[in-house]
């Protein structure tokens, strides 16, 4: 509820801001101009490049991501990078235990035949 109440207070400080930027003629002095608002949400408009940034409250601080920060891969911490190389190593070592179990199988499999050969030639 309180989150709620100072995010409309900082829609207000901004839509009454952008009131204050326009002259007499009508004509907007200010750089940003509020698109759209929600509950939590503020589309903000740069009028000279035409970047659109999408605000969120978090907390008590109003959080803004432009439309070029958007289309970056978000850059991962090194607990992630490392978690990553870790599950890696993990199913890498798996596939290859499977491999040996099946190599190992197919060893028991030869040296059987083998000895079944091997019998049959010296009892014959």
């Amino acid at each position: 509820m309180r989150q709620c109440t100072v995010f409309a207070v900082l829609v207000a400080v901004l839509v009454s801001t952008q009131a204050f930027a326009e002259t007499a003629e009508g004509k907007r002095e200010g750089i940003y101009q509020i698109v759209k608002a929600t509950e939590n949400r503020v589309w903000r408009l740069n009028t000279q490049t035409g970047e659109i940034a999408v605000c969120d409250l978090s907390g008590q601080n109003l959080v803004c991501t432009s439309s070029s920060n958007a289309a970056e891969v978000p850059k991962k911490s090194y607990a992630e990078i490392e978690a990553a190389k870790q599950a890696a190593a993990a199913e890498q070592q798996a596939k290859r235990d499977q491999d040996l179990k099946f190599l190992d199988k197919i060893l028991a499999l030869f040296r059987e035949f083998l000895q079944t050969a091997l019998g049959k030639s010296q009892g014959s």
